[in-house]
């Protein structure tokens, strides 16, 4: 009898020996989705001035798009089309967007026409066959993305000024730390080289008539109105001329229409260089960035810790991105980027993650489609994915591969980081 016992309890040893454990047995916890805020930039649009103007800092005519000055293009709309279908089929694939429900998504954009049809083409691919419902404030500013012009935080001229100076310094000195970005796009912009380009643009030279980046002054002072200060520098000018290049480049300009044929995909990465310097300047200062970001950051902790749509869109501008940055001193590098570089139609998404142990969690990433992506309006799927990096949330995140950022700890950093706005 005791031998039997003995064969008993060795069989039962062996067969819990056998049973995987907890963690690993079919059905265990696992983390579960429970709301997204996706905050995005608009879609590829035309460029804010016009081929005249633009050519008067280039070799070759500047081509022309088909929509005015600054309004989303046919192309950028269907490129915002194809993330729609990816962020549809990835949340859908995680629980979220249920097929028929209307209500599980909602689009909130700012009141420009490319952000509202940016807003639209998301809406579209998001819930097809609902009303493709974007939502826009009814008074002239949207607080959430031009706070002080909607009178709802101030900011002090004079403050700002201090701020950016005490980042960059004085402006000449700003402007010669970043001279051999200034040179290069120079150099793409007219072929030459800086002596070659400062002769040829004398009267009678095969550049007569053609503005040089090197001889646009430097100087830093007070804004008025609406503009929070005054920073004009070849670097400044720089920036948007590049802006230009990348919209048109993402916009399927033919390449023989673009310089020449001198810009491409790794050019214009260079290039970006120089807008990224111009933009942490003005707007990831933090004081500006506090009075710019504040009430979009109180509303993002609302929509992750509330109830309401399962999936939220705020379609916004590079600016309101890089505000939010500037405040929670968020970064991120892409490929084929600059460092903190906003791309057409790239969004910083916000998921709020129920872990196993229970615990509600904040992950962050950024996201962008390449530019040859939008160029060649490439579909997006799990197999060719858009660009994706996780971001880390200063004060918050912590380690391991998705950087969890615990909710309620999540809402102390914007309380901090907004309070005395």
């Amino acid at each position: 009898m005791r031998g039997k016992a003995l064969l008993r309890g060795l069989a039962a040893a062996m067969l819990l020996l056998a049973l995987p454990a907890r963690s690993e047995a079919a059905g265990a916890p696992a983390d579960h989705l429970e709301k997204v805020v996706i905050l995005t930039r608009h879609g590829i649009r035309a460029a804010m001035s016009t081929p005249e103007e633009l050519g008067r800092w280039t070799a070759e005519a500047w081509p022309a798009f088909a929509v005015p000055p600054g309004h989303l293009t046919a192309h950028g709309f269907r490129a915002a089309s194809l993330f729609g279908a990816y962020y549809r089929e990835h949340y859908r694939a995680l629980g979220l967007l249920p097929a028929g429900d209307c209500a599980a998504a909602r689009v909130h954009a700012n009141l420009p026409q490319r952000t509202v049809e940016t807003g639209r083409a998301l809406a579209e691919q998001l819930l097809p066959g609902c009303p493709a419902r974007v939502d826009t404030v009814a008074t002239k500013a949207d607080p959430l993305f031009d706070p002080v012009p909607a009178g709802v935080t101030h900011l002090d001229p004079d403050l700002a000024l201090a701020a950016v100076r005490g980042r960059i310094g004085d402006a000449t000195a700003w402007t010669a730390a970043h001279a051999d970005t200034v040179e290069a796009l120079q150099r793409l912009l007219l072929n030459c080289a800086a002596a070659e380009c400062r002769a040829q643009a004398q009267p009678g030279g095969r550049l007569a008539g053609r503005r040089l980046l090197t001889d646009v002054p430097s100087s830093l002072d007070r804004g008025r109105g609406e503009d929070w200060l005054n920073l004009q520098s070849p670097l400044a000018t720089a920036s948007g001329l590049t802006e230009s290049l990348i919209m048109a480049y993402a916009d399927g300009a033919p390449l023989a229409s673009l310089l020449g044929g001198r810009v491409n995909a790794d050019a214009l990465n260079r290039a970006g260089a120089a807008h990224a310097a111009d933009l942490d300047a003005r707007l990831r200062t933090p004081y500006i960035a506090r009075v710019g970001a504040g009430p979009l950051a109180r509303h993002l902790v609302d929509l992750l810790t509330g109830n309401g749509p399962a999936v939220t869109v705020l379609v916004g501008h590079d600016g309101t991105i890089l505000l939010l940055a500037g405040l929670l001193r968020l970064d991120w590098v892409l490929p084929g980027y600059q460092p903190d570089q906003v791309p057409p139609g790239s969004a910083l998404v916000l998921e709020r993650w129920r872990r196993a142990d229970g615990q509600a969690v904040l992950r962050a990433r950024f996201t962008a489609q390449s530019l040859d992506q939008l160029r060649a309006l490439a579909p997006l799927t799990e197999a060719q994915p858009p660009l994706s990096t996780p971001v880390f949330i200063p004060g918050c995140s912590q380690a391991g591969p998705a950087m969890d950022c615990p909710l309620e700890q999540f809402r102390r950093v914007m309380q901090d980081a907004t309070r005395g706005e």
